[in-house]
């Protein structure tokens, strides 16, 4: 590593590369702050240096200035450029040193005391995470559901909502709203169907940088939807509402549950077992699976399938939890096959979405959290223990 002769140094600027900072542009910022530097020969002067997280992740990306003791927000390239000439606008300023006195800006939200006062009851946080979608009512869906389950949860509980990414709050956001509210605890709860990268990963990783940041609040993690005697009920009733009647037999049919697709092994394994669960649940010849993408069998494929098998009936049955536009892109689909295969029915079902049976799925995650019995902690210790062998730099997922 360099040693440097700094006794001519008269400002030391401190960039913040912190994950959040990171993720939203800190190493252009970096770039353009020493690039400044350079071009104004102000090396001996002014000395500059990466940090970890300084603690201001809503200023992202964040600066400070020493001995002045300026803290700054750069949201573009002309505002790092103006930190090395001292002439940054007062918008961009987080913190300022008035005789001698630190002052927060008027436009800078306060942030979170680092230490409560007083000792107030325990007060706990149930914070619900969808995954998000580029269509805001798949992302209103979410809301109301969440609404809805209120009536069932305990009042003394907080509850909060929100995503993964496309929408707002973001779970960093979502647990930073929990804490201001006074929670010390937070419970996370993801509504995810199938146990892949974004509760294996993701989420953990978004629990972990809040507890870096907040060391005297308790976090536990709730287990996705995965496989549960609920989701075949919730199956059998978007079949019945097209008319299939899940109690009776189905000569000459064929159900091809389908889903989002991903490229995680085990959850792909687990939808082939649900699939296979459905089969035994019903009295129909063919149940089989397919995938929009990322991975295979195609629904393309998967109706292949069922025609070779035999199927003069097929029932469509995404296995979604909200409305976007994978379901517009299926009902072009039964129009495509409705045309291609002429002599087979295709009916389409409607997507699993926010069923009321899923409330008692959901409701039991939130319990087993609450009560210590989530398997969700085996995977923030899984998560701790991955990003330990190979690293993992957290960001937000918009």
């Amino acid at each position: 590593m360099t040693t440097w002769n700094l006794a001519q140094m008269q400002r030391h600027l401190l960039i913040c590369n912190g994950a959040t900072c990171m993720g939203a542009g800190a190493e252009e910022v970096t770039q353009q702050i020493r690039d400044e530097i350079r071009k104004n020969r102000l090396d001996e002067m002014i000395h500059t240096s990466r940090t970890r997280c300084n603690g201001r992740c809503k200023d992202k990306c964040v600066v400070i200035d020493y001995p002045n003791g300026t803290w700054y927000s750069v949201q573009n390239e002309e505002t790092s450029r103006a930190i090395v000439q001292d002439t940054a606008e007062e918008s961009s300023i987080i913190y300022s040193v008035e005789h001698g006195e630190r002052i927060r800006h008027e436009n800078r939200i306060k942030g979170i005391d680092k230490y409560k006062k007083g000792r107030g009851p325990m007060k706990k946080a149930v914070l619900f995470v969808g995954h998000g979608s580029r269509l805001e009512a798949g992302n209103e869906e979410v809301r109301q559901f969440v609404e809805q389950m209120k009536t069932y949860i305990d009042p003394a509980l907080l509850v909060e909502t929100c995503f993964l990414e496309f929408a707002a709050p973001n779970i960093e956001d979502g647990i930073q709203l929990c804490i201001e509210k006074g929670a010390d605890e937070v419970h996370v709860i993801p509504i995810i169907l199938l146990h892949a990268g974004h509760s294996k990963l993701h989420i953990p990783a978004e629990i972990e940088h809040a507890r870096e940041h907040f060391p005297d609040v308790r976090f536990t993690y709730g287990q996705t939807i995965g496989i549960h005697e609920e989701i075949f009920e919730i199956l059998k009733s978007r079949l019945s509402e097209v008319g299939f009647n899940p109690d009776e037999k189905h000569e000459d049919t064929a159900i091809l549950l389908i889903a989002r697709g991903g490229s995680d092994p085990y959850a792909n394994g687990d939808f082939y077992k649900i699939t296979r669960l459905l089969w035994e649940k019903l009295d129909v010849p063919i149940v089989e699976s397919a995938f929009m993408g990322v991975t295979t069998p195609s629904v393309e494929q998967g109706i292949e399938r069922c025609i070779r098998l035999g199927a003069k009936k097929i029932v469509m049955l995404p296995y979604f939890l909200f409305t976007g536009v994978l379901m517009e892109r299926m009902a072009k689909m039964v129009q495509q096959f409705t045309e291609q295969y002429e002599d087979v029915d295709f009916l389409l079902a409607n997507y699993f979405g926010y069923h009321p049976n899923l409330k008692k799925v959901l409701l039991e995650r939130m319990e087993q959290a609450l009560d210590g019995t989530s398997t969700g902690m085996i995977d923030l210790e899984n998560f701790r223990k991955y990003a330990e062998e190979h690293g993992y730099e957290h960001h937000h997922h918009h």
